[in-house]
């Protein structure tokens, strides 16, 4: 067995209450394992919480492929577009999964207006930086899977319904970037809202905004299906 350690992409941390730096050393000795021992990648999901918690070993327990899940619970587009060279780029998988932008808009109810964002700021923020990540993963060969953002219930927060009218927006820029790109678009979000096209149904979370495995469970279907329509199983 080779005995010198690979060279590794480290994006370092980003500060002290980056939600990005909470599984930096886990995925750096797990990025470093997978180098060493040349595995094969065959998908990366990549994301926030809702990817983190998605739980792929048993989703995806009868795919013959790799699968690997590089999610952070609290991320945001601006950190996920740092750390996409170490967690997606340098490990070369043959699809990447990207479902990120939803923490984007908790700057719509940020207390200190210093943080606090306009819609049209939050739209430009996360379309601009998943666009970077699309063009880096087709650079590398990569081929990206874009998803749509999901939809919300999250009642206790006063711009609730902006957030679900600003989800529309960026999804809709989501579709026509994979369009423009020859990435594929993955249509969560009308397969999970209630009948006014905005709002997360009620029975598919428990917090309003995180899907249970009832959710995951029509997450995957959907998924499995947009990507076989392109000659892509994931199931084997």
């Amino acid at each position: 067995m080779n005995q010198e350690r690979p060279h590794l992409i480290r994006p370092g941390f980003f500060s002290i209450n980056a939600a990005a730096d909470r599984r930096r050393n886990e995925f750096d000795f797990h990025n470093e394992a997978l180098l060493y021992h040349d595995r094969t990648i065959d998908t990366i999901f990549f994301g926030d919480s809702i990817t983190h918690w998605w739980d792929l070993s048993t989703f995806f327990a009868n795919s013959p492929y790799t699968i690997i899940n590089r999610g952070i619970g609290g991320d945001t587009t601006t950190h996920a577009r740092l750390r996409f060279p170490a967690d997606v780029l340098q490990l070369r998988p043959r699809h990447v999964i990207i479902l990120i932008g939803i923490n984007n808009t908790w700057a719509l109810d940020a207390f200190s207006p210093v943080d606090r964002l306009s819609a049209e700021e939050i739209y430009r923020q996360v379309t601009g930086d998943v666009d970077s990540m699309v063009q880096a993963a087709l650079e590398m060969a990569i081929c990206p899977v874009v998803c749509s953002l999901l939809p919300t219930r999250m009642d206790r927060y006063a711009r609730n319904d902006e957030r679900n009218d600003l989800v529309v927006r960026i999804n809709q820029a989501f579709k026509t970037m994979a369009a423009g790109s020859g990435a594929i678009y993955v249509d969560y979000h009308s397969h999970l809202t209630d009948s006014d096209g905005l709002t997360l149904r009620e029975e598919l979370a428990d917090d309003g905004l995180h899907p249970h495995v009832i959710g995951y469970g029509i997450m995957t279907k959907v998924l499995c299906e947009t990507l076989s329509a392109h000659g892509i199983e994931l199931l084997g």
